[in-house]
């Protein structure tokens, strides 16, 4: 039998071509993956650099302020070490006057010796700062360096002090101080980008603030947690995500304004807090596009392929339940392939419809010609039965009589088969149930005609058999009835007869029983020549079953046990 139409999705034909183009799809799949980590890379890259130029966008004014400082310090230093230790204190205060005047930026340039005495200055001569903590600082380090003074000693305001170092024949004589005012030092957002950090501040190499856009007590608060100042002037440039003092996720970019001595560290807000987008993995795009590409390809292959498949599967399931079709094509638009799989179908369906009608037709005039056989030899008999009928009658010796009965009772049987499987709608098989109660009647009816009154008692299923076994059957039913009508006899009131016939399973049972007695219905003048035992026997033979005979001085009892046989044909009917 075909398969249910209800077939599982996942056993389809479009299912298994799409999962084999899932496999094909897998290294453009692992390629679309590399591509897009590479692009994910250089994006990081490219974000990394803008944030870095915007960062250091947003301190260019102090950058400039500050380089300015440095190089003038570097300077000024330079030459005062040309000078020597004979420097003439007025002259040295009009070369810082000087100088001052040139860059209005810058509120001080002075000369400050090791002892703290400041004789050299652009104003404030005079000064001793020998006991501030920033000059004995910058005694110690002895290298170019940036401070902020919230005081200045000769300016009394927040500056920012860029010092270099003076040194002469290898003695280190003091060094040069150049202040720029806090106020000319505003940190502003950037423009031009259209971004600006949060907050930005400049530090120097050792982690102190110089600058920033919030207040000292905020500055504290948007720092890193797990990094200092002076550790990041040490990477720099850097980009890195963090945790401020404040308890928020920041975006932390540092940037140099002066090599190795003025930091910018600018404050961005978090990569999630910075776009709306949803962030998803490197690998999820490529995934969606294989998820897209295997589920089209489902689809185009169902559509050009399966659902035909599909519809021509329903004609044939059709087919071959009621055995007709619509002879029609309904894959105009499909491939060639499948058009010729449906014309080869409608082919093969009006092949096997025309076939089958020449078959039914086979069968028709076989059934009308067996027929006609057996209604011929019923009719051939009866015409024996009836010129028997007339020799009976003629006859005038009653053993003579008796045999013509007996043979006739014998052709009547044989008509009565022949006439039951002429009327049989099936010619295969025959009911012989009812033929034994149609031949145990018409041999009764016999023996009452002729004085005999038995007692009988019929119980004969329904048993359909092939006439290889149905017509020996019959007649040995026949004999069996014919013998014990003829020895009925019973010397307590009237004979009996019993007839059974019961099937269980692939096997069937004859039972016949009747009485006996001291006289019986045979004339002593026709004593029996033994035919029906050796008939009875014979038709046992053909049906290959198993004899049970019990003869005691009341009862002849007999049982034929044999198996109901299936159709075997010759091979001439072939």
């Amino acid at each position: 039998m075909p398969q249910s139409a209800n077939t599982p999705w996942v056993r389809s034909l479009s299912f298994r071509i799409a999962g084999i183009l899932s496999l094909a799809l897998i290294p453009i799949g692992s390629i679309a993956i590399y591509q897009t980590n590479q692009v994910s890379s250089q994006a990081e890259e490219v974000t990394r650099l803008s944030l870095l130029a915007l960062t250091q966008q947003g301190v260019e004014r102090e950058r400039g302020v500050l380089q300015q400082a440095f190089g003038a310090a570097a300077a000024l230093a330079r030459t005062m070490e040309a000078v020597g230790s004979e420097v003439d204190p007025t002259e040295c205060q009009t070369i810082m006057s000087k100088f001052q005047k040139a860059m209005p930026s810058v509120s001080l340039a002075a000369f400050v010796p090791a002892d703290g005495q400041v004789d050299c200055a652009s104003s404030g001569s005079g000064t001793d700062v020998s006991q501030k903590a920033s000059h004995v600082a910058r005694l110690q380090v002895k290298e170019p360096t940036v401070s902020v003074v919230e005081k200045g000693a000769i300016s009394k305001t927040s500056v920012l002090v860029v010092s270099n170092p003076v040194i002469v024949d290898g003695t280190y004589k003091g060094y040069v101080a150049i202040s720029v005012p806090h106020a000319d030092l505003q940190l502003g957002h950037a423009q031009g980008f259209g971004a600006a950090p949060d907050d930005i501040l400049t530090f120097n190499a050792s982690g102190d603030v110089l600058t920033s856009t919030t207040t000292d007590e905020a500055t504290k608060n948007i720092l890193p947690i797990r990094s200092s100042l002076s550790d990041m002037a040490g990477l720099a440039p850097m980009v890195f995500s963090g945790q401020s003092k404040g308890g928020k996720d920041q975006l932390y970019v540092v940037v140099p304004i002066v090599e190795n001595q003025v930091f910018a560290l600018g404050i961005w807000p978090s990569v999630s807090n910075m776009t709306d987008a949803v962030e998803a993995p490197v690998i999820l795009f490529p995934l969606l596009m294989w998820i897209a590409s295997v589920v089209v390809g489902f689809i185009a292959i169902d559509r050009m392929a399966g659902r035909n498949i599909r519809q021509l599967s329903r004609r044939m399931r059709r087919f071959e339940r009621v055995r007709t079709f619509e002879d029609h094509r309904t894959m105009s638009h499909a491939s060639e392939e499948l058009k010729n799989m449906e014309q080869d179908f409608i082919l093969m369906a009006e092949t096997i419809l025309h076939d089958q009608a020449e078959l039914e037709n086979a069968v028709r005039q076989r059934n009308v010609l067996l027929k006609e056989v057996h209604h011929r030899v019923k009719n051939n008999l009866q015409l024996i039965s009836s010129i028997i009928n007339m020799n009976i009658r003629k006859a005038h010796s009653p053993e003579t009589k008796v045999i013509l009965t007996r043979v006739q009772d014998r052709v009547l049987a044989m008509a009565s088969i022949h006439r039951n499987l002429h009327e049989v709608e099936s010619q295969g098989q025959v009911n012989v149930g009812q033929l034994v109660r149609e031949i145990a009647n018409q041999t009764l009816q016999a023996t009452a005609t002729g004085g005999l009154h038995m007692r009988t008692d019929l119980d004969v299923e329904n048993v359909i058999l092939y006439p290889d076994q149905a017509v020996p059957l019959s007649l040995l039913t026949s004999e069996l009835i014919a013998n014990a009508a003829k020895y009925a006899g019973s010397d307590r009131g009237d004979p009996w007869m019993k007839l059974s016939l019961r099937q269980d399973g692939n096997r069937a049972t004859l039972e016949m029983a009747n009485s006996k007695g001291s006289t019986h219905h045979l004339d002593p003048e026709g004593e029996s020549t033994g035919l029906g035992k050796q008939l009875i026997r014979a038709f046992a033979t053909q049906l290959g079953s198993r004899i049970e005979v019990s003869d005691s001085e009341s009862e002849y009892h007999v049982i034929i046990d044999f198996e109901v046989m299936s159709f075997q044909p010759e091979v001439l009917d072939y």
